[in-house]
């Protein structure tokens, strides 16, 4: 790989040895992308095994126009990033804008008004949907349409399937094998993603912003106790940007008795190489995989 604008770090670059640029057609590229960071898994779907995870960090940018430039940089400079003969490509949007809507409830001719309680922060976005054939959901949700325009002049020989963040997390949480209540959390650093389950049933999938430590353990305990669940048994699992001394993870644990964080997914392998990468991050791109079956 050539070198990279001065203004994009680099936080992790990880090959499987085995990664193959002649079996490409076998794997799925997925790329989650917003206006300061670019991560990228690819995935063997044959063998279920993980062979690329890349995590791009920008600084210095002022506009989407700036952010679009570091993007077509760094696929011009990568071998494989810039190949267009992948089997499936996934956007991953991150935007706050999303809502799951049940089957029995939901009208293709009504899709853009599910989001009109929640406010456009976003200059120009498309409202787009993902559905969860197996459970039944229909996801809204909004993704800027810069970087739609991006992924479809990157690979234009290449249909180009867009999810949400928050489709491939809820995927990776029901994975999960789970008894009782278990809070699934994914931690970004300004917001996180919270999903609840008991046993089988999906009672909560929301995203919440937090400024402070406080913030964040305030809003999982309202979700206990507004839910009724009992803090003293259910299981808090932790994923994301988060580590074991931050500030949240020592806070939580004061008042949650059942917390952990959490691991790579079970049903894809990892080899050697992914050691160094702590197994509660990138948990929901590594769950984009299941999200081609969901």
């Amino acid at each position: 790989m050539q070198e990279i604008s001065k203004k994009v770090r680099v936080t992790h670059r990880i090959n499987d040895p085995s990664l193959d640029i002649n079996q490409l057609s076998q794997y799925g590229l997925f790329l989650s992308v917003e206006d300061k960071n670019l991560r990228v898994v690819v995935v063997d779907e044959a063998q279920k095994k993980c062979m690329l995870l890349e995590d791009y960090r920008f600084s210095g940018l002022n506009t989407r126009s700036d952010t679009i430039e570091q993007l077509n940089g760094i696929l011009e400079s990568h071998l494989i990033l810039r190949a267009g003969y992948w089997k499936d490509i996934i956007l991953v949007a991150r935007s706050g804008c999303f809502a799951l809507i049940p089957d029995e409830f939901f009208d293709e001719t009504l899709i853009h008004t599910y989001l009109e309680l929640y406010p456009n922060n976003l200059d120009n976005a498309e409202v787009r949907s993902f559905f969860h054939s197996k459970r039944k959901y229909h996801s809204i949700f909004r993704i800027e349409t810069e970087f739609i325009d991006w992924a479809k002049k990157a690979y234009p020989n290449k249909e180009i399937q867009v999810l949400h963040q928050s489709d491939a997390f809820l995927e990776g949480a029901l994975q999960e094998n789970h008894e009782g209540a278990n809070i699934f959390i994914y931690i970004e650093s300004k917001y996180m993603n919270m999903t609840i389950l008991q046993g089988e049933n999906l009672l909560l999938h929301n995203r919440y912003y937090y400024q402070s430590p406080q913030d964040f353990v305030y809003f999982i305990l309202f979700a206990i106790d507004e839910l009724q669940l009992d803090a003293e048994t259910c299981q808090v699992k932790l994923y994301g940007e988060i580590s074991k001394d931050s500030g949240i993870y020592n806070l939580l644990q004061k008042y949650v008795r059942n917390v952990e964080f959490g691991k790579k997914p079970s049903n894809l392998s990892f080899s050697y190489v992914f050691d160094e990468v702590i197994d509660h991050r990138y948990f929901d791109l590594y769950n984009v995989y299941h999200c081609l079956n969901a």
